[in-house]
């Protein structure tokens, strides 16, 4: 666990260095967010259409929605919610910083 708290740490290391130039730093902070929203919306679209091409050949609701919320959909969204959310809990409850 140390390993990847050290991994973590060289990843980011670049980040705490301001360059100075608000305007970087604005940039700087909203790339994840923006590539994480950009992302969000086109899997949203996705699903979102299957569901509609399923409810169109005559598909129920229910059964659409089962469909869409697959196995590999729930294991992708558990893995962002980790990653946003648990790995930082995770990790104060383990009683490291990042």
């Amino acid at each position: 666990m140390q390993a990847d708290v050290v991994e973590s740490k060289a990843l980011y290391a670049h980040a705490s260095q301001p360059s100075g130039v608000k305007r970087v730093e604005a940039l700087r902070a909203s790339v994840r967010p923006i590539i994480t929203y950009a992302f969000f919306i086109l899997f949203a679209t996705v699903k979102t259409a299957a569901l509609f091409k399923l409810l169109d050949q005559g598909v129920d609701l229910t059964s659409g929605l089962i469909a869409v919320w697959d196995v590999e959909t729930q294991a992708l969204f558990a893995a962002v919610m980790s990653f946003w959310f648990g790995q930082r809990a995770l990790a104060k409850y383990r009683g490291y910083r990042s």
